[in-house]
Protein backbone atom coordinates (compact mmCIF):
# COMPACT_ATOMS: atom_id res chain seq x y z
CA UNK A 1 0.00 0.00 0.00
CA UNK A 2 1.54 3.31 -1.01
CA UNK A 3 1.57 6.41 1.14
CA UNK A 4 -1.57 7.96 -0.49
CA UNK A 5 -3.73 4.89 0.23
CA UNK A 6 -2.34 4.74 3.76
CA UNK A 7 -3.54 8.32 4.35
CA UNK A 8 -7.01 7.55 2.90
CA UNK A 9 -7.34 4.46 5.08
CA UNK A 10 -6.31 6.44 8.15
CA UNK A 11 -8.98 9.07 7.41
CA UNK A 12 -11.74 6.42 7.15
CA UNK A 13 -10.60 4.79 10.40
CA UNK A 14 -10.66 8.19 12.16
CA UNK A 15 -14.15 8.98 10.81
CA UNK A 16 -15.41 5.62 12.02
CA UNK A 17 -13.92 6.22 15.46
CA UNK A 18 -15.53 9.67 15.76
CA UNK A 19 -18.90 8.32 14.68
CA UNK A 20 -18.68 5.62 17.31
CA UNK A 21 -18.26 8.34 19.97
CA UNK A 22 -21.56 10.06 19.19
CA UNK A 23 -23.81 7.36 20.65
CA UNK A 24 -26.29 8.72 23.18
CA UNK A 25 -25.76 7.53 26.74
CA UNK A 26 -28.88 7.45 28.89
CA UNK A 27 -28.19 8.09 32.56
CA UNK A 28 -30.79 6.63 34.89
CA UNK A 29 -31.04 9.10 37.78
CA UNK A 30 -33.15 7.82 40.68
CA UNK A 31 -36.24 9.95 41.25
CA UNK A 32 -37.87 9.56 44.65
CA UNK A 33 -40.71 11.92 43.79
CA UNK A 34 -41.37 15.55 44.58
CA UNK A 35 -40.02 16.98 47.85
CA UNK A 36 -41.45 19.89 49.79
CA UNK A 37 -38.97 22.78 49.63
CA UNK A 38 -39.18 25.28 52.51
CA UNK A 39 -37.45 28.66 52.10
CA UNK A 40 -38.21 30.27 55.46
CA UNK A 41 -35.66 32.90 56.43
CA UNK A 42 -37.09 35.47 58.85
CA UNK A 43 -34.66 38.39 58.52
CA UNK A 44 -34.98 41.35 60.86
CA UNK A 45 -33.00 44.23 59.39
CA UNK A 46 -31.64 46.55 62.06
CA UNK A 47 -33.54 49.80 62.19
CA UNK A 48 -36.77 48.36 60.79
CA UNK A 49 -39.88 46.89 62.40
CA UNK A 50 -39.35 43.51 60.71
CA UNK A 51 -43.11 43.10 60.40
CA UNK A 52 -43.23 42.09 56.73
CA UNK A 53 -41.84 38.58 56.21
CA UNK A 54 -42.12 36.04 53.40
CA UNK A 55 -41.94 32.25 53.41
CA UNK A 56 -41.68 30.46 50.06
CA UNK A 57 -42.94 26.90 49.48
CA UNK A 58 -42.36 24.78 46.40
CA UNK A 59 -42.16 21.16 45.28
CA UNK A 60 -38.93 19.87 43.75
CA UNK A 61 -38.86 18.40 40.23
CA UNK A 62 -36.81 15.59 38.63
CA UNK A 63 -33.07 16.15 38.03
CA UNK A 64 -33.34 16.53 34.24
CA UNK A 65 -36.71 18.31 34.29
CA UNK A 66 -36.57 21.60 32.38
CA UNK A 67 -39.26 23.12 34.60
CA UNK A 68 -38.30 24.96 37.79
CA UNK A 69 -39.64 23.87 41.16
CA UNK A 70 -43.43 23.99 41.26
CA UNK A 71 -45.02 26.56 43.63
CA UNK A 72 -46.97 25.01 46.50
CA UNK A 73 -50.45 26.55 46.78
CA UNK A 74 -53.18 26.19 49.36
CA UNK A 75 -51.00 25.52 52.40
CA UNK A 76 -51.73 26.97 55.83
CA UNK A 77 -48.58 28.60 57.19
CA UNK A 78 -48.15 30.01 60.69
CA UNK A 79 -45.24 31.00 62.94
CA UNK A 80 -45.78 30.96 66.72
CA UNK A 81 -43.67 32.71 69.36
CA UNK A 82 -43.23 29.97 71.91
CA UNK A 83 -43.01 31.99 75.15
CA UNK A 84 -46.46 33.59 74.88
CA UNK A 85 -48.17 31.66 72.08
CA UNK A 86 -48.54 34.69 69.81
CA UNK A 87 -49.33 33.42 66.32
CA UNK A 88 -48.52 35.04 62.97
CA UNK A 89 -50.48 33.88 59.93
CA UNK A 90 -48.71 33.93 56.55
CA UNK A 91 -51.25 34.54 53.78
CA UNK A 92 -51.15 32.53 50.54
CA UNK A 93 -50.24 34.78 47.57
CA UNK A 94 -51.14 32.06 45.01
CA UNK A 95 -47.57 31.96 43.65
CA UNK A 96 -45.74 29.94 46.31
CA UNK A 97 -45.15 32.98 48.53
CA UNK A 98 -46.76 33.26 51.96
CA UNK A 99 -46.62 36.73 53.52
CA UNK A 100 -47.37 38.37 56.86
CA UNK A 101 -47.31 42.09 57.61
CA UNK A 102 -47.62 41.74 61.39
CA UNK A 103 -44.60 39.71 62.51
CA UNK A 104 -43.02 40.80 65.82
CA UNK A 105 -39.33 39.83 65.99
CA UNK A 106 -37.66 39.47 69.38
CA UNK A 107 -34.01 38.53 69.89
CA UNK A 108 -33.31 35.26 71.74
CA UNK A 109 -36.95 34.16 71.47
CA UNK A 110 -37.90 30.73 70.14
CA UNK A 111 -40.37 30.42 67.26
CA UNK A 112 -42.11 27.42 65.68
CA UNK A 113 -43.07 27.21 62.02
CA UNK A 114 -46.10 25.04 61.15
CA UNK A 115 -47.18 24.15 57.62
CA UNK A 116 -50.42 22.25 56.94
CA UNK A 117 -50.36 20.84 53.42
CA UNK A 118 -52.05 17.87 51.76
CA UNK A 119 -53.20 16.55 55.12
CA UNK A 120 -49.64 16.60 56.49
CA UNK A 121 -48.20 18.72 59.31
CA UNK A 122 -44.67 20.07 58.89
CA UNK A 123 -42.91 21.86 61.76
CA UNK A 124 -39.57 23.47 62.62
CA UNK A 125 -38.35 25.39 65.67
CA UNK A 126 -35.56 27.99 65.82
CA UNK A 127 -34.36 30.96 67.89
CA UNK A 128 -34.00 34.51 66.57
CA UNK A 129 -30.32 35.45 66.84
CA UNK A 130 -28.77 38.92 67.09
CA UNK A 131 -25.94 40.60 65.18
CA UNK A 132 -23.87 43.72 65.89
CA UNK A 133 -23.38 46.68 63.56
CA UNK A 134 -20.60 46.80 60.96
CA UNK A 135 -17.61 48.80 62.20
CA UNK A 136 -15.56 49.15 59.05
CA UNK A 137 -14.78 47.69 55.61
CA UNK A 138 -11.16 47.28 54.55
CA UNK A 139 -9.98 46.71 50.96
CA UNK A 140 -6.68 45.00 50.16
CA UNK A 141 -4.90 43.29 47.26
CA UNK A 142 -4.16 39.59 47.63
CA UNK A 143 -1.63 37.56 45.64
CA UNK A 144 0.53 38.97 42.89
CA UNK A 145 0.98 39.00 39.15
CA UNK A 146 -1.72 37.08 37.29
CA UNK A 147 -3.04 35.75 40.62
CA UNK A 148 -3.74 39.21 42.03
CA UNK A 149 -7.29 39.88 43.24
CA UNK A 150 -9.18 42.43 45.33
CA UNK A 151 -10.30 41.37 48.80
CA UNK A 152 -12.58 43.16 51.26
CA UNK A 153 -12.93 42.49 54.99
CA UNK A 154 -16.07 43.44 56.92
CA UNK A 155 -15.34 44.15 60.61
CA UNK A 156 -17.81 43.95 63.52
CA UNK A 157 -17.63 43.46 67.31
CA UNK A 158 -18.34 40.04 68.81
CA UNK A 159 -20.16 40.08 72.19
CA UNK A 160 -18.03 38.54 74.95
CA UNK A 161 -19.00 35.43 76.88
CA UNK A 162 -21.60 34.27 74.36
CA UNK A 163 -21.27 31.71 71.58
CA UNK A 164 -22.02 33.58 68.37
CA UNK A 165 -22.35 32.43 64.80
CA UNK A 166 -22.57 34.53 61.66
CA UNK A 167 -23.42 34.24 57.98
CA UNK A 168 -21.91 36.63 55.45
CA UNK A 169 -23.68 37.07 52.11
CA UNK A 170 -21.95 38.91 49.26
CA UNK A 171 -23.48 39.82 45.90
CA UNK A 172 -21.22 41.73 43.51
CA UNK A 173 -22.16 43.65 40.38
CA UNK A 174 -19.60 41.62 38.37
CA UNK A 175 -20.91 38.19 39.31
CA UNK A 176 -24.59 37.15 39.56
CA UNK A 177 -23.85 34.32 42.00
CA UNK A 178 -24.06 34.85 45.76
CA UNK A 179 -21.02 34.10 47.89
CA UNK A 180 -21.73 32.77 51.40
CA UNK A 181 -19.33 32.57 54.34
CA UNK A 182 -20.12 31.05 57.77
CA UNK A 183 -18.17 32.16 60.85
CA UNK A 184 -17.94 31.01 64.47
CA UNK A 185 -16.44 33.05 67.33
CA UNK A 186 -14.93 29.93 68.91
CA UNK A 187 -11.41 31.42 68.88
CA UNK A 188 -12.28 35.13 68.76
CA UNK A 189 -14.90 35.55 71.49
CA UNK A 190 -15.25 39.15 72.62
CA UNK A 191 -12.94 40.54 69.93
CA UNK A 192 -13.46 42.43 66.70
CA UNK A 193 -14.25 39.80 64.06
CA UNK A 194 -14.30 40.02 60.29
CA UNK A 195 -15.76 38.18 57.33
CA UNK A 196 -13.86 38.42 54.06
CA UNK A 197 -14.81 38.31 50.40
CA UNK A 198 -12.60 38.19 47.33
CA UNK A 199 -13.20 37.68 43.64
CA UNK A 200 -10.73 37.90 40.78
CA UNK A 201 -13.38 39.70 38.68
CA UNK A 202 -13.67 42.66 41.04
CA UNK A 203 -12.53 45.95 39.53
CA UNK A 204 -12.71 49.61 40.62
CA UNK A 205 -16.28 51.00 40.64
CA UNK A 206 -17.78 47.52 41.02
CA UNK A 207 -20.27 47.32 43.90
CA UNK A 208 -20.75 44.59 46.50
CA UNK A 209 -24.00 44.20 48.45
CA UNK A 210 -23.13 42.90 51.92
CA UNK A 211 -25.45 41.19 54.42
CA UNK A 212 -24.22 39.93 57.80
CA UNK A 213 -26.69 37.69 59.67
CA UNK A 214 -26.77 36.40 63.22
CA UNK A 215 -27.49 32.66 63.06
CA UNK A 216 -27.90 29.75 65.47
CA UNK A 217 -25.30 27.05 66.06
CA UNK A 218 -27.58 24.49 64.39
CA UNK A 219 -27.92 26.60 61.25
CA UNK A 220 -24.18 27.33 61.28
CA UNK A 221 -23.46 23.59 61.20
CA UNK A 222 -25.97 23.15 58.37
CA UNK A 223 -24.85 26.03 56.16
CA UNK A 224 -21.13 25.37 56.77
CA UNK A 225 -21.51 21.86 55.32
CA UNK A 226 -23.64 23.18 52.46
CA UNK A 227 -21.02 25.81 51.56
CA UNK A 228 -18.24 23.22 51.71
CA UNK A 229 -20.11 20.75 49.50
CA UNK A 230 -21.00 23.41 46.92
CA UNK A 231 -17.42 24.77 46.69
CA UNK A 232 -14.86 24.24 43.98
CA UNK A 233 -12.51 22.04 45.98
CA UNK A 234 -11.25 19.53 43.39
CA UNK A 235 -8.16 18.46 45.33
CA UNK A 236 -7.45 14.97 46.66
CA UNK A 237 -8.66 15.86 50.17
CA UNK A 238 -12.09 17.22 49.29
CA UNK A 239 -14.94 16.39 51.67
CA UNK A 240 -17.10 13.38 50.84
CA UNK A 241 -20.67 14.63 50.22
CA UNK A 242 -23.19 13.67 52.89
CA UNK A 243 -26.97 13.82 52.96
CA UNK A 244 -27.89 17.21 54.37
CA UNK A 245 -31.24 17.60 56.13
CA UNK A 246 -32.72 20.84 57.37
CA UNK A 247 -34.80 21.35 60.50
CA UNK A 248 -38.26 20.93 58.92
CA UNK A 249 -39.97 17.60 59.59
CA UNK A 250 -43.25 15.93 58.69
CA UNK A 251 -44.95 15.12 62.00
CA UNK A 252 -47.10 12.47 60.28
CA UNK A 253 -44.15 10.82 58.55
CA UNK A 254 -40.73 11.65 60.09
CA UNK A 255 -38.97 9.66 57.35
CA UNK A 256 -40.14 12.04 54.62
CA UNK A 257 -37.28 14.16 53.27
CA UNK A 258 -38.09 17.86 53.48
CA UNK A 259 -35.69 20.30 51.81
CA UNK A 260 -34.78 23.72 53.15
CA UNK A 261 -34.47 25.38 56.55
CA UNK A 262 -36.41 27.61 58.96
CA UNK A 263 -34.17 30.25 60.53
CA UNK A 264 -34.51 33.66 62.17
CA UNK A 265 -31.93 36.38 62.74
CA UNK A 266 -31.02 40.02 62.75
CA UNK A 267 -29.21 41.30 59.66
CA UNK A 268 -27.11 44.36 58.90
CA UNK A 269 -26.84 45.46 55.28
CA UNK A 270 -24.58 47.80 53.36
CA UNK A 271 -23.18 48.33 49.87
CA UNK A 272 -19.46 48.83 49.24
CA UNK A 273 -17.93 50.34 46.08
CA UNK A 274 -14.54 48.95 45.08
CA UNK A 275 -11.86 51.69 45.07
Amino acid sequence: MNRTYKHIALVFILIGFLNSCTDTVDVDVPNGGARLVVEASINWEKGTSGQKQTIKLSASTAFFDNNPDVPVLGALVTVTKNDDGMQFIFEDQSNGDYITNSFEPEVDQSYTLEILYNGQIYTATETLMSVTDINDIEQTIEGGGDEEEIQIKVFFDDPAGIENYYLGEFNSSVNPLLTLTALSDQFTDGNENFIEFDNEELTPEATVDINIYGISEAYYNYIDILIEQSGENDGPFQTTPVQLRGNCFNQNNPDEEVLGYFRLGEVVRTTYTIQ
